[in-house]
């Protein structure tokens, strides 16, 4: 099922801050009304009693039982956002070089890497499928510690989902689902821009 983002330019409110669990670690979700800021990992210590907050936002990681929409405040610069766009590309279960994806457009490998660092939506814009030629690379700027483990964690879950999907889809299993109710190896995005 597609996942509908729409940018906009600016967002008003005071700033909320959720926190929800997901298979590999917590996140918190900062937002102004209906629009998302930022979304982080937490790894404060109360972080694993926190319970799931009734309006699941990011119900649809890794992939969603029907369409959603999510607004987004438009952050970054043009190569940035550039960056993130491709990312929203690179399917469920599967990885891209930092070198292919700065092939793919016209950019830089280090600059790449540096857009991903700088993604203010972990999870949603899925920087965690850009590796190294040679290993993992790193993952919001880190390339030892929790950071790498979540990004390790990521990309486990997301394979193992999307071959299970696999399996299921050459044996005509519809029913069968994962734990996060995903059925399909790849989520589709629309982006659109608001003005």
């Amino acid at each position: 099922m597609p996942i509908n983002i729409t940018w906009v330019d600016s967002c008003d409110g005071v700033e909320e801050v959720e926190r929800q669990h997901t298979p590999v670690c917590t996140i918190k979700i900062h937002r102004r009304k209906d629009v998302i800021t930022s979304i982080e990992w937490d790894f404060s210590q109360d972080a694993d009693a926190i319970e799931n907050n009734d309006k699941q936002i990011l119900d649809f990681w890794p992939e969603s039982k029907e369409t959603v929409n999510v607004k987004l405040l438009k952050q970054g610069t043009v190569h940035q956002n550039k960056v993130w766009a491709e990312l929203l590309t690179i399917p469920l279960g599967e990885t891209l070089t930092y070198s292919t994806l700065a092939k793919k457009i016209g950019s830089g490998a280090r600059a790449v890497g540096n857009a991903c660092r700088t993604n203010p939506y972990t999870l949603l814009i899925p920087c965690h499928r850009v590796v190294a030629v040679k290993g993992m690379g790193g993952y919001s700027g880190h390339r030892h510690g929790e950071y790498m483990k979540i990004k390790e964690r990521l990309l486990d879950f997301e394979a193992n989902l999307a071959n299970n999907n696999l399996i299921n889809s050459i044996h005509g299993s519809t029913t069968e689902r994962s734990a996060c109710g995903a059925n399909s190896p790849r989520t589709e995005f629309a982006v659109h821009r608001s003005s």
